[in-house]
């Protein structure tokens, strides 16, 4: 999400290129594919452990863009789409609109009586969705990085849960089998699965070197940006992705923009994965501020695309996501409750001379899949020595940020 992106991103996320098609592959196009799919793992120590509920097999159902009757459930067990198709042919992508869904669910998904922005209204709940565009003004300073409410300003222990994957086109528009069996974030998740993480929100100021620097008076800070570094180690971790994560860089006064990623050699199982390491680049961003009419609650939606260039030995993937997440403060809480609702989309990349070109000129650009989250955001507070609780964040300076609770 962007609490992405990682928040995301959000959370931040890889995508697998695949030259070949989805069916099943041969044990050497395995074994390359499995490298492939360990793309997905990116993302500093273990603050809270994760926690990962399984649920049993989702409900598949297919919705056309008119229909108003009810979802009707399909036998359950995501299977490929088994009709001849032959990209580039034919006119274009065919809309279906595979949905799946947590079969344990009273009911289907449906996250747009909750939204309130425009923005989260425009991209969360799209049947199709084209990527978010980069700024008009490329060279401000302010274009450069995502900027949050500072309502969000702290650590915070993180629930989120699948709700619905969502395959515009079907999965033959898929880059790789891991997005059909899993998500981006976790090749096992399914829709009702639950994880558990922490998250840092902080402010940028000036002095890197100072503790408690934004303390002054207890006013709470004017701009906030993700912690990307503690972020992306964090997701890394609680989703226990494949390939695990040695280092990030990111410097937010430099270049925000840009974060790189280097990857163990071993797996926590010890299979070798050979060297391997990511470029993230944030290339694209947009937020709104509003309140909701009905219950006077301040939310807040912001929308992240970036492009990941991941490169192996003999192989270089290259993926575009977006993550959209709108934030509501949920009112009574004192400002220590958030909840959310994200959706990370994402994009095949327009490579000319491949199949996955081919198939980005059939669907005009747009994304090929939907994975939609509910989130739950409780902030960590501490005690100091006089007995004061207190909302901290260190900054990837090392920099302490604290500020008294009222």
């Amino acid at each position: 999400m962007t609490i992405n992106l990682i928040p995301n991103l959000i959370a931040l996320l890889l995508l697998c290129h695949q030259s070949n098609s989805l069916s099943v592959p041969s044990p050497k196009v395995e074994r390359q594919q499995s490298r492939r799919d360990a793309v997905f793992s990116i993302i500093r120590k273990p603050i809270l452990s994760s926690l990962v509920l399984t649920t049993t097999a989702p409900i598949i159902h297919v919705q056309k863009a008119t229909a108003a009757a009810p979802l009707q459930p399909s036998p359950p067990g995501l299977q490929q789409d088994s009709r001849m198709y032959i990209p580039g042919v034919a006119g274009g992508a065919r809309y279906v609109n595979l949905i799946v869904e947590d079969p344990n669910a009273n009911e289907p998904w449906n996250p747009t009586p909750s939204l309130v922005t425009n923005l989260g209204k425009a991209r969360i709940v799209a049947n199709e969705l084209s990527p978010l565009n980069p700024s008009l003004m490329p060279f401000s300073s302010d274009s450069n990085e995502l900027y949050y409410d500072p309502f969000l300003f702290g650590a915070w222990k993180v629930t989120a849960t699948l709700k619905c994957k969502i395959y515009p086109y079907g999965t033959n528009y898929l880059p790789s089998i891991s997005l059909m069996e899993g998500s981006p974030r976790n090749r096992e998740e399914k829709p009702g699965d639950t994880t558990i993480y922490e998250m840092h929100y902080f402010s940028p100021t000036t002095n890197v070197n100072k503790e408690d620097e934004m303390i002054a008076n207890d006013k709470p800070p004017k701009s906030v940006i993700s912690e990307r570094e503690f972020n992306t180690r964090s997701i890394n971790l609680a989703y226990k992705q494949l390939s695990q994560i040695k280092n990030v860089k990111w410097d937010y006064k430099k270049d925000p923009t840009r974060l790189t990623i280097e990857f163990e050699t071993l797996a926590q199982d010890m299979q070798p994965l050979g060297e391997k390491r990511a470029e993230i680049y944030f290339n694209a961003r947009k937020s709104e501020t509003g309140v909701d009419s009905n219950t006077d609650e301040k939310v807040f939606c912001a929308s992240e695309r970036s492009r990941s260039v991941v490169v192996m030995p003999g192989d270089v993937v290259v993926s575009d996501t977006e993550t959209i997440t709108e934030f509501r403060l949920v009112k009574g809480s004192d400002g220590n409750h958030v909840k959310a609702l994200s959706r990370i989309a994402v994009y095949l990349t327009p490579n000319p001379n491949s199949k996955e070109g081919i198939l980005w000129q059939d669907v005009n650009g747009k994304a090929v899949a939907f994975y939609d989250y509910e989130i739950d955001m409780r902030r960590l507070i501490r005690m100091d020595e006089n007995g004061k609780q207190r909302i901290c964040v260190y900054t990837p300076y090392g920099a302490r940020q604290c500020m008294t609770m009222p």
